[in-house]
């Protein structure tokens, strides 16, 4: 009666699935996965063909256990899928060693295949590999995230780079060579639209070197990069700078609302007013102790001057506690300052924590009496840890939540295959092989959910009642949805066992059959 009941359930389960429109069901296959989505052809005619027209692309080696294998499925989706659908977005990711040919062969067609039925957003993340990226051009690209192209994989601007729709770009380990004579051209010049740009551990060759002069940029950042250059960007809201080599000649910038400085100390310096600047964080660990970088440090106290809500780090006072001379006769340049935060340098659990010296009168003075109303907080190292502690929490319930709603995604679908299987003459060794697989991945399901709602579970222990409030209700919430779905998982896998005994009691009554007399 409960097999029958199951069966019953299963069914109304399946059709209530199929009856949703494709763009629902679409959302849902992209939480279970491309290659799994590509199974669901077999469950019913509704589902044969439906893979065929998902507007996302996702390849990952993660998938598979050779590359040649993906190669392979990556053939065979792009041969099979329905032409006249458009692409919103391709994601290929290749984290393996293997050959360059081999690898820029299945990249080419990717790209030739996205680029030509109008992607509008397409990620490459190739860490294990050297694949050179050919030039190309698009009309419809909008967002475009390249990692890890080292010097030999590069890629040639602007000329034979066109990417007019492109609004946001993402570049890791990427080598850009700037092939064009005019020095005062922008190595972005044929991405007119582009607003966000990232660049992160790249290198710029050619005759300009780097050069950033475009005139609708909105939000900038650089990190981990050598060269030194010039940014001239009328329209930038936000600048973020992390970890720059050899400093920035100018910066113009007279609309920035928004910055962020973290590195060594070196040539930070704006031409003309920051008149806009809402909100800026200064980091400089480690600055050289001499008089001369010290009268840099006021003239960017002084080019700050609008600012609103200030962050320093604590070092930077240490250090310009020294030369307290600088600023003794010179009024506080900060005229509308309403909050100025001071954070430790690079607070770390693991290593003895001096306790901050209090500030000297004359900095504090300098920094402050421009802006009598303004609040001041020093942040103290352990205050950091927590805030730290307390983001971690948050990152990892974040993980598992989406872990725990693929998942949930994941058993739908297999609940419906199941029953469309049910109705299927599969042999005995395919049913136990079926239901290897699906307890080995609830196995391996079940141990990183535990896993993460441990380390979420010490984490909230070494907070304080304060920050371990803001995320109780959500860990609990997240203890009660990983039940439901444990239960699902193990659903499934009781429903692969009643399968098995199903087929494994018909098999051995036709067996019996076949040696009773014939009358």
């Amino acid at each position: 009666m409960d097999s029958e009941h199951d069966g019953v359930r299963m069914k109304v389960e399946g059709d209530r699935l199929s009856t949703l429109p494709d763009d629902i069901i679409f959302k849902i296959l992209a939480l279970v996965g491309f290659r799994q989505a590509i199974e669901t052809s077999a469950l019913s005619s509704r589902w044969r063909y439906l893979w065929t027209s998902m507007p996302c692309l996702h390849f990952s080696d993660e998938d598979f256990r050779a590359l040649a294998k993906l190669s392979k499925f990556v053939k065979g989706v792009l041969s099979g899928r329905n032409n006249r659908m458009e692409v919103s977005s391709v994601n290929l990711t290749i984290r393996r060693r293997a050959s360059s040919r081999f690898v820029q062969g299945m990249l080419n067609k990717v790209l030739y295949y996205a680029l030509s039925h109008n992607v509008h957003q397409l990620n490459i993340n190739c860490t294990g590999v050297e694949a050179p990226v050919s030039p190309f051009s698009s009309q419809s690209l909008k967002h475009l995230n390249l990692n890890h192209f080292t010097y030999k994989n590069s890629i040639t601007t602007p000329s034979t780079w066109k990417l007019l729709a492109l609004t946001t770009l993402n570049l890791r380990s990427v080598t850009l060579y700037n092939d064009n004579n005019d020095k005062s051209a922008d190595i972005f010049s044929n991405c007119a639209n582009l607003k966000n740009l990232t660049l992160n551990d790249c290198k710029i060759r050619g005759s300009n070197g780097f050069n950033i002069s475009h005139p609708g940029l909105s939000d900038l950042t650089l990190i981990c990069f050598e060269e030194g250059g010039n940014v001239v960007t009328p329209q930038l809201k936000n600048l973020t700078i992390r970890n720059w080599g050899r400093g920035i000649h100018l910066i113009s910038a007279p609309n920035l609302a928004f910055l962020q400085y973290k590195g060594a100390f070196n040539s930070l310096q704006f031409s003309g007013e920051l008149l806009h600047l809402e909100e800026s964080s200064i980091d400089i660990y480690r600055p050289f102790e001499d008089k001369a970088n010290a009268h840099k440090v006021v003239c960017l106290f002084q080019q700050l001057h609008s600012v609103k809500f200030l962050t320093l780090d604590f070092e930077l006072f240490k250090f310009l506690s020294s030369y307290v001379e600088l600023i003794s006769h010179q009024p506080s340049p900060f005229a509308n300052l309403k909050s100025l935060k001071i954070y430790p340098y690079n607070a770390n659990e693991s290593e003895e924590q001096t306790p901050l010296k209090v500030m000297s009168t004359e900095v504090k003075n300098y920094l402050l009496d421009g802006s009598p109303g303004a609040t001041f907080t020093m942040v103290l190292p352990e205050e950091v840890i927590a805030m730290k502690k307390t983001k971690l929490a948050q990152k990892l319930s974040t993980e598992l939540r989406a872990l725990l709603q693929q998942e949930n995604a994941s058993m739908e679908t297999k609940m419906v295959k199941m029953h469309e299987l049910g109705k299927a003459h599969i042999d005995i060794d395919s049913c136990w092989k079926h239901l290897s697989v699906h307890f080995e991945k609830g196995k391996e399901t079940a141990s990183n959910v535990i896993t993460k709602l441990n380390r979420i579970k010490g984490l909230l222990g070494e907070l304080s009642a304060s920050n371990r409030d803001t995320i109780q209700p959500s860990f609990s919430t997240l203890c009660a949805e990983a039940n439901i779905v444990m239960n699902k998982i193990t659903d499934c896998v009781k429903s692969d066992c009643d399968e098995n005994q199903r087929r494994l009691s018909v098999c051995f009554s036709e067996l019996a059959t076949t040696l009773e007399p014939s009358s």
